[in-house]
């Protein structure tokens, strides 16, 4: 049971084709196009020992886009359907651990439920890291989903344990607004500009010894990348942090005793666009220090760059990690705490 992007989204589709990948790395799978209803339960019926069964996408059904507590949606359909045809709950999802939706953490209030061997390394490894006292502390943040990241830094921040917050991506365009060093007409592609702008302008005033913004820009122009001064962008599309911003935030990377990096700098799903976000993986891998990078896209990045062992970790969360670095209890613990006293 899992789910794959959400409504709206271009990666919101069917877990068929997990499926087939699964087949192809030679495991017996089956997909049952249905969540909760008679397909799948017969189906669930009539699995054999050793076979995996992969339900349809779980978002796909409006209850699980639901948070609440446990016990609340643990009365959605899915869970009361699907809970008297199993013995235990595993999960294993730790990238949706900060969420409390009834896939995630509803099973756990009427089955006995454990974690899955990822959610356990991850819990442990970055347990480890954020337990240690080493300087400097450098948090690298980029990437979209501003509102949250934005929270999450001034919590971050709050803490008191980091000593540098290196900015790119949409995070850094927004802070970069904030500060009067572009243009208020780049807030275009922030989703949730309003709410952020205000809080990213009084951390900039209260940690300005700490924020790293980008100094200079690489912009789209004629189908081209050009790197250029914030007063030559012209309103193109600043898709990546600048050449020499990018230089300045690997050496400090570098020499940082931990590193925490979540979201890419740029549009780096452009190859000519990549290149800010390869600088600071490659300042993350060439660093001593305890280095953690989390969330997809940095992590895909990363094995793309083979850059997998010189990594101490690459989380396979996003939110879920920097939620964890914050000191907030994921939901998802919380609720396998809670069936542990139970079971």
């Amino acid at each position: 049971m899992a789910h794959q992007g959400r409504p709206g989204s271009d990666d919101f589709i069917s877990l068929e084709q997990h499926t087939a990948i699964l087949r192809k790395l030679g495991f017996d799978a089956t997909f049952v196009d249905d969540i909760f209803g008679e397909k799948a339960k017969k189906a669930i019926s009539q699995v054999k020992d050793g076979e995996i069964l992969v339900l349809q996408n779980v978002r796909y059904f409006d209850g699980e886009l639901k948070k609440g507590p446990p016990e609340e949606v643990a009365k959605e359909a899915l869970v009361q359907e699907l809970y008297p045809l199993f013995d235990l709950f595993v999960n294993d999802a730790f990238g949706a651990a900060h969420r409390s939706q009834a896939s995630l953490v509803g099973f756990t209030t009427v089955l006995p439920s454990v974690a899955g061997r990822l959610v356990e390394k991850e819990i442990r490894t970055l347990t480890e890291a954020t337990k240690t006292d080493r300087h400097p502390w450098t948090l690298v943040l980029g990437g979209s989903k501003v509102e949250d990241k934005v929270e999450i830094l001034r919590k971050l921040l709050g803490t008191g344990r980091v000593d540098h917050a290196v900015l790119g991506g949409l995070v850094g365009t927004l802070f970069l607004i904030a500060d009067g060093k572009i243009s208020e007409r780049y807030s275009a592609p922030i989703k949730g500009y309003e709410n952020a702008v205000d809080t990213a302008r009084e951390l900039i005033v209260n940690y300005p010894a700490v924020i790293m913004l980008p100094e200079d820009a690489a912009v789209e122009r004629d189908g081209g990348r050009l790197d250029c001064e914030f007063t030559e962008m012209n309103d193109d599309p600043f898709l990546d942090i600048g050449s020499r911003t990018a230089v300045k935030y690997g050496q400090l990377i570098a020499n940082s005793a931990v590193v925490f990096a979540n979201g890419p700098m740029g549009y780096f799903e452009k190859d000519v666009f990549a290149s800010g976000t390869e600088i600071i993986l490659q300042a993350i891998a060439d660093c001593n220090g305890v280095t953690v990078v989390g969330g997809g896209h940095m992590g895909a990045m990363a094995n793309k760059m083979q850059l997998e062992s010189k990594i101490t970790h690459i989380s396979t969360g996003g939110g879920a990690t920097i939620n964890f670095l914050t000191g907030k209890k994921l939901d998802l613990v919380l609720a396998l705490e809670n069936a542990a006293k139970r079971m």
